[in-house]
């Protein structure tokens, strides 16, 4: 271990090691185990998380540095930054829109206390299979453009590009959808996009008496997973 190692530095060479991704306890074991890095400090995996944070790609954070070295390639889930050309996800420059009047139900369920979701991206991942599943595609009336999300956001979860292909497919019945092309990409983002919508108004109209709470939101997903529907898909909901 050199003593100008940084943790950042030590990270990096544990990623290599390992030669995949891996989570922060994972990279923070490997340091340990190679001796690259000596903590002066109660709270290392903390510290190792917020370092890597900073130089990950996609990660919007105050104090992030420029010098890029990590990618996520799950939630939670760290990797070394790769060349665009191999990237482990579909992502573009296109941003991902919401409507400006669901922006009541987004705030009940992403904030205030104990939120159902910790991020907004998630509860559009989510709202969009439940609008796919029941059937409720609804055209963005009011594009909040102040509010869009940057796609790799969304490469967080497992789950991205799945849902994206899965929705295009069901909307069009063939695969030209899933061209690389940009209007390609336009008629995807379209189409999850307006069921997300849907899936927020599902939402709104389920909760308009109040309690957005997570086990009411349990309890809501219990009763779309026994429900039978004719509309869409037969999807698992999930959180």
């Amino acid at each position: 271990m050199s003593e100008k190692t940084t943790i950042t530095e030590a990270a990096r060479l544990a990623l290599e090691k390992l030669g995949r991704p891996a989570t922060v306890s994972e990279i923070y074991e490997k340091i340990l185990e190679l001796r690259l890095y000596n903590f002066s400090t109660p709270a290392p995996e903390h510290v190792l998380r917020t370092q890597i944070r900073r130089a990950t790609v996609g990660l919007d954070l105050p104090d992030g540095v420029k010098q890029k070295v990590f990618s996520l390639a799950g939630d939670e889930i760290y990797d070394l930054m790769k060349d665009n050309s191999k990237k482990r996800f579909a992502v573009g420059i296109r941003r991902i829109h919401r409507d400006a009047d669901k922006r009541r139900i987004i705030e009940s369920l992403t904030s205030d206390g104990t939120p159902a979701f910790r991020e907004i991206w998630r509860l559009l991942l989510f709202a969009a299979t439940l609008g796919l599943k029941n059937g409720r595609r609804v055209p963005l009336a009011n594009a909040d453009s102040s509010e869009t999300i940057r796609q790799e956001l969304f490469g967080n979860s497992p789950a991205w590009p799945g849902i994206l292909y899965l929705i295009s497919l069901v909307e069009t019945g063939g695969t030209d959808v899933l061209m690389a092309t940009e209007e390609s990409e336009t008629q995807r983002l379209t189409a999850f996009e307006e069921y997300a919508n849907g899936g927020l108004a599902v939402l709104e109209e389920h909760f308009k008496a109040g309690n957005c709470n997570l086990d009411s939101l349990l309890n809501f997903i219990q009763a779309q997973t026994s429900a039978v529907t004719t509309k869409g898909p037969d999807l698992q909901i999930s959180i």
